[in-house]
């Protein structure tokens, strides 16, 4: 009895941004019809595993993150905005393109400069009609310059016996264009600078 429940089935995954970088605090919700599962929150090394699942039942993955609005977003990321807008210098990823889109109306325009420039002033706490991170199925192919609608979920019909180790998603920070978030403690230097 030492060892737990070791029957049933492992489903498992990492969450990193789309530079890898793991990230931390995200309450991993697993839901399947008739059973309840405690929520699962990544630490420092972005990985989620749920241990001892019933086979051949349906389950779904959804991570959310709502914490610390703020974590990455400057007026650096409101310059590259402008230039993306301008046609001078373009977004060359999806998830820039996520991140740009502050008021989660599936397009980038200047209102989400708008609700970015207010967050960076403190008119806001959090963005009204969207979250702090977004995070997206991994393993759905995003269209580079239109990637919504967004596939936030996993979908696992009829769990197999064999592990499900590679559910990963890609983390997205709202309002980091230019990837200066700090996604796990790990990449916080202590106040002398050295680690």
């Amino acid at each position: 009895g030492i060892c737990g429940d070791t029957s049933g089935s492992i489903l498992a995954g990492d969450i990193l941004t789309d530079q890898a970088l793991p990230v931390e605090k995200v309450n991993v919700l697993l839901t399947s019809p008739g059973h309840y599962f405690p929520t699962y929150v990544t630490s420092s090394n972005g990985h989620y595993s749920f241990h001892g699942l019933p086979l051949a039942v349906d389950y779904t993955v959804r991570p959310e993150r709502l914490d610390d609005p703020r974590n990455g977003v400057s007026t650096l990321d409101l310059v590259k905005i402008q230039k993306h807008l301008l046609g001078t210098e373009f977004f060359n990823s999806p998830c820039q393109y996520i991140a740009a889109d502050a008021n989660n109306n599936g397009q980038v325009s200047a209102i989400d400069m708008v609700e970015i420039r207010k967050l960076i002033l403190g008119i806001y706490q959090e963005y009204p009609n969207n979250t702090s991170w977004r995070f997206v199925n991994k393993g759905v192919t995003m269209d580079p310059v239109n990637p919504w609608p967004l596939t936030e979920e996993i979908d696992i019909p009829a769990l197999a016996a064999d592990s499900m180790m590679d559910n990963h998603f890609v983390a997205v920070k709202v309002g980091d264009i230019n990837h200066s978030v700090k996604a796990n403690a790990q990449q916080i230097l202590p106040r002398n600078g050295h680690q």
